[in-house]
């Protein structure tokens, strides 16, 4: 057993046979929710009353719908952006994200199992790495569903997607679950708490998508708005605009820094 443990990939094979069932679950009601608004574009597409009842709410309300401020129900990139990225999306795999993380390694610790996995020889670093490496295709299977569902529903509704806009649009879902994911995962590593693993992630996430909001209506907020990953992969609005290259790769950058600075606690951390 120990010898299986140890092997190369074992535990990144091991976390993803557990989460099977729930990343079918979560992936299935990313592709439902992605038909239900498909389903409901045809009642929205040349409605110029929905337009207008959008255009006449306040800066505040704008702000808090969508990722960039703006309000668009004429085109179908613009009504998805608004339904399901401008809040929907990223909060559904941020959640994903942080209770899979939290159980990486505070959830198994909590439980007991940790010690097993440890007991083998097997490095802190190598368990925390092939941790994060399953976190990574569990998030890429969600994104990728993510995207299909898109790319089929529009294809059906008469939506118009592009592939590089779906792609854009899934890209920015999936980053930001492993950064949210990559907070708990550290987190979890650093103290051991699922509980305090779960609640600072979802603080960052919350804080994340707050400081884009207050910047587009509060100038003492607005100097801090590239600071938020939810600004950087959802502000340009990627099934418009395409994803923003710099802002993705440093959300990257920071979540695998989360990540190594976890493993360096971690690894000093006394478990007994």
């Amino acid at each position: 057993m120990s010898t299986a443990i140890a092997s190369r990939g074992e535990i990144t094979r091991q976390m993803l046979r557990g989460g099977r069932r729930a990343l079918a679950a979560w992936a299935s009601a990313f592709a439902a929710l992605i038909a239900l608004y498909a389903v409901i574009w045809p009642s929205i597409r040349g409605n110029a009353r929905w337009q207008e009842l959008f255009s006449t709410l306040p800066q505040t309300y704008r702000a808090i719908f969508t990722a960039s401020g703006q309000l668009d129900l004429g085109t179908p990139a613009g009504y998805l952006g608004i339904e399901l990225m401008g809040f929907l999306g990223p909060a559904l795999i941020a959640a994903y994200a942080i209770s899979t993380g939290a159980a990486a390694i505070a959830g198994e610790e909590g439980q007991g199992g940790l010690e097993v996995t440890l007991s083998a020889p097997v490095a802190r670093g190598q368990v925390l790495a092939e941790r994060t490496a399953a976190l990574v295709i569990d998030l890429a299977v969600v994104a990728i569903t993510a995207g299909l569902a898109l790319w089929v529903f529009s294809l059906a509704f008469g939506m118009h997607l592009g592939v590089a806009a779906i792609a854009a649009a899934a890209a920015a879902l999936g980053i930001f679950g492993f950064f949210t994911g990559a907070v708990a995962i550290a987190v979890g590593a650093a103290t051991g708490s699922t509980a305090l693993a779960r609640g600072l992630a979802a603080l960052v996430a919350v804080a994340s998508y707050l400081i884009n909001a207050l910047a587009q209506v509060t100038t003492t907020v607005k100097p801090t708005r590239p600071l938020s990953p939810f600004y950087l992969l959802f502000g340009n609005e990627p099934l418009q605009h395409g994803l923003r290259s710099a802002g993705a790769l440093g959300v990257l950058a920071v979540s695998l820094a989360l990540v190594a600075a976890g493993g360096v606690v971690f690894a000093r951390r006394d478990l007994a």
